[in-house]
C-alpha cells in the first residue's frame, strides 16, 4: 500500500496517473496497440498521453474500496492521481465540497465498495456508452456452461439475457468481421 495525492477532477473524462508516480512505485504499465491523443482543458493536445495504461488498480480511502483502470500521463508532482467525473458520480464523495473530511456514505458505496467486493468481477451498464454512435465493441463475455447459469446472472442484468448466449456472441462476432472489413 502507498498513500497518494488524488484529485477529485469533475472536468476530466479519463482517470489518469502521474508517470513518475508509475516509476517510483514501479507500477507496471502496457502499450496501447494504437496510440491515442488527449487533450488538455482547453482542447490542445497533451504530448505524452495515449500510450500506456495500467491494469485495474485497487484504491482505498478508509472502509471505501474500489478498482480503476489509469491512463499513465506527464502532469506535474503534484497530484499522483486524477480521478474522472464519472468514478465521482459512482462514488459520490460527503464533505469533499465544504470541508477537508471526505467520506463515501452513499447507500450504494456501503453496500458495494467493502474490501471483499472489490474482488468481485462485476458488470455497469452505462447508458451514455451503450447509446454513443461512435463507441464500438472491445470484447466479448461468453455464455457459462453450468447446469443453471441463470443463479450467476445478478438480478439486474438478467433483462439482457437474450444478448448473453451463443446465437447472440455468433451474431456480434459475424456483425464485427463485416465492420473490420468495411472500416
Amino acid at each position: 500500500m502507498h498513500p497518494i495525492r488524488v484529485l477529485l477532477d469533475t472536468g476530466c473524462s479519463v482517470a489518469l496517473i502521474n508517470e513518475q508516480t508509475i516509476g517510483k512505485l514501479h507500477i507496471e504499465k502496457r502499450e496501447h496497440k494504437q496510440a491515442h491523443s488527449m487533450e488538455s482543458y482547453t482542447g490542445e493536445t497533451v504530448p505524452g498521453t495515449g500510450q500506456f495504461y495500467t491494469r485495474p488498480m485497487l484504491l482505498q480511502h478508509r472502509k471505501h474500496y474500489s478498482m480503476e483502470r489509469f491512463e499513465v500521463s506527464p502532469m506535474g508532482l503534484e497530484i499522483a492521481v486524477f480521478l474522472r467525473f464519472q468514478w465521482i458520480t459512482t462514488h459520490p464523495p460527503q464533505g469533499a465540497w465544504t470541508n477537508l473530511e471526505v467520506r463515501f456514505n452513499s447507500t450504494r458505496c456501503l453496500a458495494n465498495c467493502t474490501q471483499f467486493e472489490t474482488g468481485k468481477f462485476s458488470l455497469t451498464w452505462v447508458k451514455a456508452v451503450a447509446t454513443d454512435p461512435t463507441a464500438c465493441i472491445i470484447g466479448y463475455v461468453s455464455a457459462a456452461s453450468e447446469a443453471d447459469p441463470l443463479e450467476r446472472v445478478p438480478t439486474e442484468f438478467r433483462q439482457y439475457l437474450g444478448i448473453m448466449g451463443k446465437k447472440a456472441a455468433d451474431i456480434s462476432k459475424k456483425f464485427n468481421s463485416y465492420r473490420s472489413y468495411w472500416s
